[in-house]
């Protein structure tokens, strides 16, 4: 339950900003109620919102990222929590630029919350590669698209089968992650039942592929974004 101070920072940013009280009350809750930092952090989203128009994104504006297959929905869960599994394994950001592949971030991200008040992500670390270290800059405006723009819609972040080599990058991506963000995320146990005990937890299990141990039988397509065109040459799943 939301305290009086988050209450009535909300209450005061729809009056300042005219903005819908499902957004006012995400971004109070954000900064804890406090309207002197609330305030600016809705503007500057507003503002960011007036000139990108990240509703608008298309596949057309992130199809080489898009057709990697490294993102793709789910489905959602039976409290109708939208989840996307990241296969971090097929990342290559050198084959898009990062403009690009923050076009595909905001593409899932606003989807996504057409779908759902707030979503989970699946991240399969395996396949994490030293040479994914270099694009450091990639994951950090990933983490501001996330936390600046689309605060209190991440339900929850799971992280799983993680190589031993990820570790000293970890150590850099974990400074681009705000306190509220990193509360959300859980590594999971390196064994099968710790996987399913976590999936269960947030309501996932019943989404999981097979090809995970999971109970759901046949392909996962890229995006699998209901009303949205899949993609025939992304990696199958």
């Amino acid at each position: 339950m939301d305290s009086s101070a988050v209450k009535g920072c909300a209450a005061a940013l729809v009056e300042e900003l005219k903005v819908d009280p499902s957004v006012a009350l995400r971004f109070a809750r954000a900064r804890k109620g406090d309207l002197k930092e609330a305030s600016p952090f809705l503007r500057a989203d507003l503002a960011w919102r007036a000139q990108k128009r990240p509703e608008a994104t298309t596949q057309a504006d992130c199809p080489t990222a898009l057709a990697s297959g490294v993102d793709r929905m789910l489905g959602c869960t039976p409290a109708g929590l939208p989840v996307v599994l990241v296969k971090i394994g097929l990342w290559d950001p050198s084959q898009y630029d990062a403009d690009e592949y923050d076009r595909f971030n905001v593409y899932f991200m606003e989807n996504l919350c057409r779908r759902g008040e707030r979503f989970i992500l699946i991240f399969d670390m395996k396949g994490w590669k030293l040479s994914h270290a270099l694009y450091m800059r990639y994951i950090a405006r990933l983490m501001s698209t996330l936390q600046d723009h689309y605060p209190e819609r991440l339900a929850h972040a799971l992280v799983f089968r993680v190589p031993g080599i990820f570790a000293a990058s970890w150590r850099i991506i974990k400074r681009f992650i705000d306190t509220a963000t990193a509360s959300k995320m859980e590594f999971i146990g390196a064994s099968a039942e710790a996987e399913r005990s976590a999936f269960e937890a947030v309501g996932a299990w019943g989404l999981i592929p097979e090809s995970y141990g999971g109970p759901r039988g046949g392909a996962v397509p890229v995006p699998n974004i209901p009303g949205e065109p899949n993609v025939s040459s992304a990696p199958p799943l």
